[in-house]
């Protein structure tokens, strides 16, 4: 598994590589932002979400996890919504006086691009290192703005796990933001099952790859349309053994026309694996299982409590009737589109009813549904649907096979999609 031999991905030939006096200028430009924009962070106003960050940087032991706490703190700066919208670095870049030229503000601004990555090392260049992302199968330029030490380590045919950033706009020029922990190739097998492991529950991690991305939409949008042929609706609400042995059923269905094993020697969850519940929701008394054209498979826990409320004379509208739905509007986890769904299937009463949840009266849908779902959402603010269908970058999937085949072990299995824990 050398970075010389069976080495597949992008040509590093298409890159836009910048010239040397470019690159110390940047790196010396990105280190001396990077002071300030820490600075700025560690000011009263900000306090209160930076203890919180570190907070969530202490171990079960008690004690604080520095590269836990310097990546919470750097996640933090760089894409943590504020309540305007903006994240800390845009304020930085906006306010700070004296005002930064367009290059500093420029740049600060694409650090909101943050790209995480298991990164494989396969070469050095000018003083930086070219990375190939396993996540989404692209590669980065990129070079730290610490001590040239700390990259000596980084050697070829190493992993480094880490985030980097954007540091020009006119080349592919990447810096180090956070910590970074590098790996050797004793450990490829848990560090390609860990990246495997990201990619499958979080499709988002693939995003900047847009050839990946149009495979995932276009294999949801394919499943999701058998899905509907065979349940004849998008929506499926019933009890749960009743909805998990119809998931079962599609997902045999389906099997016929997936192969028994991966690319990587992977075995294909079966139908059972696709189709299982936790045991909340096989304890309710009612699922909802959403196939939606953006935001893919969902499951919904005590549904038929929480529609309710749309069906009722406004007499019976009572507060043990809206226990349900009152739920759903405080869980984080379930997202916007289901409430707009049910606002489209009962524009009779859909008026009424959140009138009646918020105790707002004269609240209208169509004027105040949206304003309302940022208030009650906003971990859904500015949020981009991703296909929650995963298609496995090509080097990710032969290191995968390669570390199988090494070890003569099987892979343990894993699902396939994300699903929203909604109301589970």
């Amino acid at each position: 598994m050398s970075a010389s031999q069976g080495w597949a991905g992008p040509d590093p030939a298409q890159l836009r590589l910048p010239p040397a006096d470019v690159i110390e200028s940047t790196v010396e430009l990105c280190g001396r932002l990077k002071e300030e924009l820490v600075a700025y962070a560690r000011q009263p106003r900000f306090s209160k979400q930076y203890n919180a960050a570190l907070s969530n940087a202490v171990g079960p032991d008690g004690l604080l996890d520095r590269g836990a706490a310097i990546t919470a703190i750097d996640a933090l700066i760089l894409q943590r919504k504020q309540p305007d919208g903006t994240t800390i670095v845009r304020r930085f870049a906006d306010q700070r006086h004296p005002a930064f030229s367009e290059q500093e503000k420029a740049t600060l601004l694409g650090w909101q691009g943050v790209a995480e990555g298991y990164f494989e090392v396969r070469e050095r260049v000018d003083g930086g290192l070219l990375l190939h992302n396993l996540l989404d199968d692209l590669l980065y330029p990129t070079w730290g703005t610490s001590h040239p030490d700390a990259l000596k380590p980084m050697k070829p045919s190493t992993f480094v796990v880490s985030r980097v950033v954007p540091a020009h706009t006119d080349f592919d020029m990447w810096v180090f933001s956070g910590p970074q922990a590098t790996y050797g190739r004793k450990d490829a097998p848990a560090l390609v099952q860990a990246a495997a492991q990201t990619v499958l529950t979080d499709p988002r991690v693939i995003r900047r790859n847009t050839e990946l991305t149009a495979m995932a939409w276009q294999r949801q949008a394919e499943e999701r349309e058998a899905f509907i042929d065979f349940a004849g609706t998008d929506l499926v609400v019933g009890p749960p053994q009743t909805v998990q042995a119809l998931l079962v059923d599609f997902y045999k269905l389906r099997q016929p026309s997936v192969p028994a094993t991966t690319s990587y020697g992977q075995p294909v969850p079966g139908p059972e694996d696709l189709a299982a519940f936790s045991e909340e929701i096989l304890a309710s008394d009612s699922v909802a299982v959403v196939y939606d054209e953006a935001e893919g498979i969902h499951y919904f826990n005590e549904f038929a409590r929480a529609v309710e409320p749309f069906t009722v004379p406004p007499d019976q509208l009572t507060p043990a009737r809206l226990t349900a739905l009152r739920g759903y509007l405080g869980d984080e986890s379930i997202p916007p589109f289901l409430f707009r769904r049910l606002a489209a299937d009962y524009p009779d009463s859909v008026d009424r009813v959140f009138a009646k949840l918020l105790g707002k009266k004269g609240f209208r849908w169509d004027r105040d549904g949206e304003a309302m779902l940022a208030r009650k959402k906003p971990t859904f603010l500015h949020h981009e649907p991703t296909p929650s269908i995963t298609v496995l970058p090509p080097r990710l999937a032969e290191l995968r096979k390669t570390s199988a085949d090494s070890r003569g072990a099987n892979w343990p299995r894993m699902p396939r999609r994300r699903s929203e824990r909604g109301r589970r």
